[in-house]
């Protein structure tokens, strides 16, 4: 037997696919050729993995984890939360084991190695494995080391099919053994959907029949394989809750975004010629192969097994999982239920650890453990969120649905440090679980909304945790100053609050050039449109050198959702009152209706432009007359205004038109742009006309787009939207490229 550490023999399939070797990755040679179950040998077999914690004086205390199609052995990354006091995988307990599997790319012989025939990377002309190949390396590897019993074998997708056959190669080995969303053979469904993907790959003129240049791989075919096979790891409803129909950029949606950086990752770290070794592995699965009845076959596995199926799954489905429990011997069921699809495994970590830890007999504890540390401090973002509202609080609660997803499709740990509104501040270094801010912030002590005084405090603890990041969904005023202090302390700032964005030129220019100064990032994409991409659309505009003509748009969802009801003859009061309950007028409705929420957001659409322009000269004309807005009892006093807007509609729909609020920026001389904000009569081909509920438009004119406007249009207001636009900024902080 030789081992020896990584740093001192590691792999070189290229510098995406190293990274994905961790450090700790060992590597065993196994001794003389390997005879592969279909027929070919492998002059040399070396497997790569990793361990933690030690094996006992006997030997009898090994988990053996299997990992997934493309995984590697580094399950502390991939299963972080398996890992820890309580969970799953305890390290002080268990000697856990996870080797990369044959065929893959990540330090075990596979078609990325050269084969010494012909001196030159096997590729397409690997021999055909199967996955009793993959669990036979595994169990010399075991026996190299020392293991001479197994107390659990686990694993999900192409790792429970290992498991089972664990179980049936080495019963005598195998006490226990959890298998997760997996099948005991691969169905016609499963076939189909790996035919599917080889074929994207084979189309690719890169791949030449399997002899490609490793410098140039068929890296467009296997980002579409990967593209197709992640509509088959998650659902219909997880797709909708976290995309829907919402718009990435101005020609892309953002599960068009979301799957293409998908396709990108995994070329960056991933082998074609591995992708299809493996996927015809999978096909190849079934346990009764060779062995007789399949019935029959699993009633004769021994170990004490776990089922663990997941309810939205529709790569593995549910009945296949339902299935293997019916027939093996005493076998537990367990279902997820998760709008995550195939993935939940790897995503809803928390709860498939609890389920682990009961079958063992291990008390589950809320704690992460070591491993979660580890990774927290290496990938984590520390949020310190400021605002509970409709935002706050939404971006909280899709945290909270979304972290596991997070983590398995970003390599992101977030942690939530504090989160402040009005009243208290909750911070605790340690983090803050997303189930239970409400009631912690409710317990804290009163004591104010954080501002340019008491702010330096807070970020000084803030920033001494990794990656800090400030995310104020407030509207308050002067945080501007804030921001500054924490460009000053090396802490990130994302806001939805336009406020800071619409102060006098000078300080909006000071705080630019903090940033700047500083080399830190802030974002603010949400302050105008919500999740639409307004401000990304006319920055790239501008970045590319193309001149603004004229900007024009109705930017407030909220007066278009009143001029939409109003159009219908519901009176402006009731609407009112309903777009209050509903979340979609600021704090205060009174910013809607004066107009002067479009204006700040008018200033900042110019600004980015690259006008010198300040608030005070933005032309605004209100929604209704500013005296109804000076009585406390707001909707009461535009009751009073309720007859005389219905009959201006009734006018303008006489003559063909339709009342909307809208903006328009146009270039002026010395720099400085013509703004004016206001209530308009549109004819019915104009866009704002066609706007519907609390949609907002936005359409620029421009030197290169001067005969058709670019427009960008979709829902502008509400705090789901929001939220899950300043979402999209956490992720991009990480410089990964995707939603």
């Amino acid at each position: 037997m030789t081992d020896r550490s990584a740093s001192a023999d590691r792999p070189a399939p290229g510098a995406g696919r190293a990274a994905f070797v961790a450090p700790e990755t060992r590597f065993h040679q196994l001794p003389g050729p390997f005879p592969l179950e279909l027929g070919g040998v492998l002059p040399g077999v070396r497997v790569a993995y990793r361990s933690w914690g030690e094996l006992d004086a006997e030997g009898a205390n090994a988990v053996i984890i299997c990992h997934a199609l493309t995984g590697s052995a580094d399950a502390d990354r991939w299963w972080t939360r398996m890992f820890g006091p309580g969970r799953a995988l305890d390290p002080a307990r268990d000697f856990i084991l996870c080797a990369n599997i044959l065929g893959s790319c990540y330090g075990t012989t596979g078609p990325a190695d050269v084969d010494p025939a012909t001196g030159r990377p096997w590729h397409g002309a690997f021999p055909a494995i199967t996955v009793r190949d993959m669990v036979r390396v595994q169990h010399r590897l075991a026996v190299a080391l020392g293991v001479r019993r197994i107390k659990l074998v686990m694993g999900g997708s192409l790792g429970g099919m290992q498991v089972l056959e664990w179980s049936l190669l080495h019963p005598e080995l195998v006490e226990a053994q959890v298998f997760i969303a997996s099948t005991a053979r691969h169905s016609a469904w499963a076939i189909g959907l790996g035919e599917a993907q080889r074929q994207a790959v084979f189309a690719d003129p890169r791949w030449r029949g399997g002899d490609y240049d490793e410098a140039e791989p068929p890296e467009a075919g296997l980002a579409a394989a990967r593209m197709m096979a992640m509509l088959s790891y998650r659902s219909f409803p997880s797709f909708e809750e976290r995309f829907g129909r919402r718009a990435q950029s101005a020609d892309q949606f953002a599960i068009e975004s979301y799957l293409r950086h998908q396709g990108r990752a995994l070329v960056e770290r991933f082998d074609p010629a591995s992708y299809v070794a493996l996927t015809r592995a999978m096909d190849t699965h079934d346990v009764s192969r060779g062995r007789g009845d399949f019935d029959e076959v699993l009633r004769g596995l021994r170990p004490r097994t776990l089922v663990v199926a997941i309810d939205s799954d529709i790569l593995y489905w549910p009945a296949e999982q339902r299935e293997v429990a019916r027939l093996v011997p005493g076998a537990r069921l367990a279902v997820m239920d998760s709008p995550h699809g195939h993935d939940a495994f790897l995503i809803d970590v928390d709860r498939l650890s609890d389920l682990v830890a009961e079958f063992r007999g291990r008390t589950a504890l809320a704690a992460g453990g070591e491993a979660v540390e580890r990774a927290y401090a290496g990938k984590g973002l520390s949020l310190l969120v400021l605002g509970k509202g409709k935002v706050g609080g939404a971006l909280l609660d899709q945290l909270a649905a979304l972290r596991g997803s997070l983590e398995a499709d970003h390599d992101l740990v977030l942690r939530l440090a504090g989160v402040a509104d009005r009243r208290a501040t909750l911070f605790d270094e340690r983090g803050v679980e997303l189930a239970a801010w409400r009631d912690r912030l409710a317990e804290a002590p009163e004591t104010g909304p954080i501002d340019a005084a008491r702010a330096p405090a807070l970020l000084d603890r803030l920033a001494r945790l990794p990656d800090p990041v400030l995310i104020d969904l407030t509207a308050a005023e002067g945080m501007e100053e804030v921001y500054q202090q924490a460009f000053r302390r090396g802490i990130d700032v994302i806001s939805s609050n336009k406020r800071p964005l619409a102060a006098p030129a000078r300080r909006a220019r000071e705080l630019r050039e903090a940033r700047r100064q500083l080399h830190r990032h802030f974002s603010y994409d949400t302050a105008v449109g919500a999740s639409l991409p307004v401000l990304d659309t006319l920055r790239k505009l501008v970045q590319a050198g193309d001149r603004i003509l004229r900007i024009e748009g109705a930017l407030s969802g909220t007066l278009g959702y009143l001029a939409s009801e109003v159009q219908k003859g519901v009176p402006l009061s009731m609407a009112t009152r309903w777009a209050v309950g509903l979340g979609y007028t600021e704090a205060d409705a009174r910013d809607d209706l004066s107009g002067l929420d479009s204006a700040r957001k008018a200033l900042i659409l110019a600004r980015e432009a690259g006008f010198d322009v300040e608030l005070a000269g933005v032309a605004v004309e209100p929604f209704v007359p500013l005296a109804l807005l000076a009585p406390v009892e707001l909707i009461a006093s535009l009751r009073h205004h309720d007859a005389v807007l219905a009959a201006e509609v009734e006018r303008l729909r006489a003559t063909g038109k339709v009342l909307r609020y809208l903006v328009t920026i146009e270039p002026a001389a010395g720099g400085r742009a013509s703004i004016r904000v206001g209530p308009a009569a549109v004819d019915a081909s104009h866009p704002a006309a066609r706007l519907v509920g609390v949609e907002a438009f936005v359409a620029f004119t421009t030197s290169r787009h001067a005969e058709r406007p670019l427009l960008v249009q979709g829902a502008g207001v509400g705090g789901p939207l929001t939220a899950g636009g300043v979402l999209a900024e956490i992720i991009r902080l990480r410089g990964d490229g995707g939603i």
